[in-house]
């Protein structure tokens, strides 16, 4: 009998153990669940949160360009003349509508930049009304000959096709002909050749030349208004090399042999060569 007893006992235990091992494991589900679910509902709610933030953001925005308090009421055009202010105000093509915030600066400095005597612009918006535009007009400084005439500002860069009544009155750029890739270089001498003229005095100014013909990448040759001879120069020390040909002219005049001049030569180490014409 206690055999049977003890052996009772052990199977109702054995079923108690089964009970709550099966109970155990909805528990579990459960809880699995509502994990899920919390880092649902909190990817929801930063959603949610940054949905708030971007539409405050807009709303804002919105409010700003639309606000009369940064409506466009004043451009400001520096460094050009009447006429090419009224012509940028144009081309800036601006509404009058127009909120300062919302002006696209980028889209409008390239609309302004494509003039061809504007070289660049620079803008700048000056709460609450003001659009500032900051203009560098192109300066010629000489007329590039080749295939066409060219105003060259002094950088060495053609800028504008010479116009049939526009100003004629600068030196002429010849000899580019097809020069080779290294044109771009050769014209940007010719820019440091004549900086270095237009702070020489006269007669030997930028303000005297009549032409620079491009020989090579690293010789010119000067014609002057006033003297009817070529000037062959190397562009390297032009300042050094006006100063000896001022040297040079004046000892020709003395010796009355300036008017038979065709060219000086400062192409060669040992000094200037001077060729005279015949007869």
């Amino acid at each position: 009998m206690k055999r049977a007893a003890k052996k009772k006992r052990d199977v109702l235990q054995r079923q108690t153990v089964r009970k709550k091992k099966k109970g155990k494991r909805p528990a579990l589900r459960f809880r699995m669940i509502w994990s899920v679910c919390k880092g649902c509902l909190k990817g929801a709610g930063a959603l949610l949160a940054l949905a708030l933030i971007s539409f405050s953001f807009l709303s804002v925005y919105h409010y700003l360009i639309t606000s009369p308090y940064l409506k466009l009421e004043h451009v400001k055009i520096g460094g050009v003349e009447k006429e090419l202010k009224r012509q940028l105000l144009e081309m800036a093509n601006i509404d009058s509508r127009a909120s300062l915030l919302d002006l696209n600066l980028g889209a409008l400095k390239n609309r302004l930049e494509v003039h061809p005597w504007i070289r660049s612009v620079e803008l700048e918006r000056q709460f609450p009304h003001t659009l500032v535009i900051r203009v560098q007009k192109q300066e010629p400084r000489a007329i590039l000959l080749s295939e066409g005439m060219y105003y060259l500002n002094r950088y060495g860069e053609p800028f504008k096709k010479v116009g049939p009544a526009e100003d004629g009155d600068f030196p002429l750029v010849t000899g580019l002909g097809e020069k080779g890739n290294w044109v771009k270089n050769g014209l940007e001498k010719v820019a440091r050749v004549m900086e270095e003229l237009r702070q020489e005095r006269t007669p030997w100014s930028l303000a005297d030349l009549a032409e620079i013909h491009i020989e090579d990448q690293n010789h010119f040759t000067l014609y002057f208004e006033h003297m009817d001879a070529g000037i062959r120069v190397s562009g390297k020390g032009i300042r050094k090399e006006i100063r000896e040909l001022r040297r040079v002219v004046a000892h020709l005049a003395r010796s009355g042999k300036i008017g038979k001049v065709r060219a000086i030569d400062f192409g060669y180490a040992d000094g200037a060569v001077v060729s005279f014409r015949k007869g």
